[in-house]
């Protein structure tokens, strides 16, 4: 019976990690709008994906008020190298979504 407890503690367990996305933390040294949008809202999420000729990302920015998702942008490796956040969120959807929160 104890064995039994212990294989389904695994398998709730196992089932649980398997539906977790992929989740880093990037760094940013992007300034204004940029960087207050990161402090202010409670969770900002970057979505890409890399293709043969670039990037294609958005991102969403979550707070208790606000759930916010941006245009898909189309953008160069160098680009994105660069500064993911300004490449993912224009200056101007970053301004209009940091006066919301």
């Amino acid at each position: 019976m104890k064995s039994l407890a212990t294989l389904l503690l695994v398998l709730f367990t196992t089932a649980s990690y398997a539906n977790t996305q992929a989740t880093e933390q990037i760094n940013t040294t992007e300034g204004y709008p940029y960087k207050n949008v990161i402090h202010k809202a409670q969770r900002v999420e970057l979505h890409y994906s890399e293709l043969d000729n670039g990037i294609e990302c958005h991102v969403n920015v979550i707070s208790d008020t606000l759930k916010h998702s941006s245009a898909p942008q189309k953008v160069s490796h160098k680009k994105f190298k660069h500064s993911p956040m300004a490449a993912c969120l224009t200056r101007a959807t970053a301004k209009q979504i940091l006066a919301k929160l």
